[in-house]
């Protein structure tokens, strides 16, 4: 006999839930000023970008209020696409989405505030698989 999931099963979000989600973004993940101040990647010697403890830091080159309305929307489609996974103790949002853009290019959002539905986020490298998040 399989093993059971240790993730509950949930309902689907609603259209109301979807569209009041949104993209907050995160100052870590910022190498230029933007809507929400100044940034606060740290760049190494090599001009890459550093953070203590951490692996990595990948580079988010949304910075103005368009390109958070972009992400905002992005973070919308992933929700209605059922690009997610939940975790164990996520409440109404799911913890980890994910969203392919126009260009190709992978982005991956991790949730802030399970409330209101707002998330940071950055691009996914393309060594990195999107199987990781899901």
């Amino acid at each position: 006999m399989p093993r059971p999931s240790q993730i509950l099963t949930r309902p689907p979000l609603s259209a109301v839930e979807i569209e009041a989600a949104s993209y907050v973004g995160s100052k870590e993940h910022k190498a230029k000023k933007w809507w929400g101040g100044l940034p606060g990647a740290k760049l190494g010697k090599d001009g890459k970008p550093r953070r203590p403890k951490k692996q990595r830091t990948t580079i988010c080159w949304l910075v103005d209020k368009t390109d958070r309305d972009l992400a905002s929307q992005w973070v919308r489609d992933a929700l209605e696409k059922k690009q997610y996974r939940y975790y164990e103790g996520d409440k109404r949002y799911p913890k980890h989405i994910w969203h392919k853009d126009k260009d190709g290019q992978f982005w991956f959002g991790f949730l802030l505030n399970s409330a209101q539905g707002s998330y940071k986020g950055w691009p996914i490298d393309e060594s990195e698989k999107i199987e990781n998040f899901g």
